[in-house]
């Protein structure tokens, strides 16, 4: 479900005021400007340049397309979804970075079923498989718990993009000094894939300090970004790839090594004893591996 603080930043540009934005919603004005801030501090940035105008920032703009394809997405996602057979659907949620994983979505059509899928944060994810309220998560962060069984799906390569007529053009492999002084976007602090890059660099005995950061909460963001300031992103390859071989963007290789984080499908441990959700296990088991 798309974020209510995405819904009340696309109302508040459509209706120009604060106040006419909270009589659409049904809420007071203080939680529209809540739901702004909240959203500038998730995402660590300023979204207008003036409040009274409602001018947007650079940042803003790209927050305001991404607010927009989230809507149309969720729209046909409904849509399509209520074209199904209620009893065969299964609820799945993603955590924020996967939702544009190519191989996450053949993994789940090769299965021949359908599904609700809900994209939220790695550890509301964890507590609603848990209580029963999603039958399935897939999350990119290492865990145990022992109410949960899991299904690694595949190891994803964590690599840099860049735009393909940008300032990092004829950059094919980056150095430690060029990249703390480049722009550097990344995933959100509490993803898998920031997890993994800190890690990795910490496996290497290297501490980078940026001078120039974002943060992009998905896939989509973190490329908007990328193009918007012409900066350096860490993104996982399979969101990326088609754009790679596109030639919408650039790769450059990290100094020379390529860390990776697995992709993990997880599963309450009683999810055996109701049969939908057995057969969902099985199949994924099978054709990961045949295919994966």
């Amino acid at each position: 479900m798309i974020d209510q603080k995405l819904i009340t930043f696309l109302t508040l540009i459509e209706e120009k005021t604060y106040l006419s934005t909270a009589q659409k919603l049904f809420v007071t004005q203080p939680s529209v400007t809540h739901h702004i801030q909240n959203l500038e501090k998730e995402y660590g940035i300023t979204i207008f340049k003036n409040s009274r105008t409602l001018e947007l920032t650079p940042e803003g703009r790209v927050l305001y397309e991404y607010a927009k394809n989230c809507l149309i997405e969720e729209k046909e996602l409904i849509n399509n979804l209520n074209k199904k057979e209620d009893n065969l659907v299964l609820e799945v949620g993603f955590t924020n970075i996967l939702a544009d994983m190519k191989n996450i979505g053949n993994i789940l059509n090769s299965t021949e079923m359908y599904f609700n899928c809900q994209v939220d944060h790695y550890n509301k994810i964890v507590d609603n498989v848990k209580n029963g309220e999603l039958d399935f998560g897939i999350i990119d962060h290492n865990f145990y718990d022992d109410k949960l069984e899991s299904i690694t799906l595949f190891q994803n390569k964590i690599i840099l993009i860049a735009k393909p007529n940008g300032k990092y053009s004829d950059l094919n492999i980056i150095n430690k000094d060029i990249l703390q002084k480049a722009t550097i976007i990344m995933p959100p602090t509490y993803s898998g894939l920031y997890e993994a890059i800190n890690q990795a660099f910490k496996n290497k005995n290297m501490k980078l300090e940026y001078k120039d950061l974002y943060y992009g909460a998905t896939t989509n963001l973190i490329i908007s970004l990328v193009e918007s300031f012409d900066g350096i992103g860490f993104v996982y390859e399979s969101c990326v790839i088609d754009k790679i071989i596109s030639g919408k963007l650039k790769r450059i290789v990290l100094l020379n090594f390529e860390p990776y984080q697995n992709v993990f499908l997880i599963y309450s441990n009683n999810a055996a004893d109701f049969t939908k959700k057995k057969i969902l296990i099985d199949k994924v088991k099978k054709n990961k591996e045949t295919n994966y």
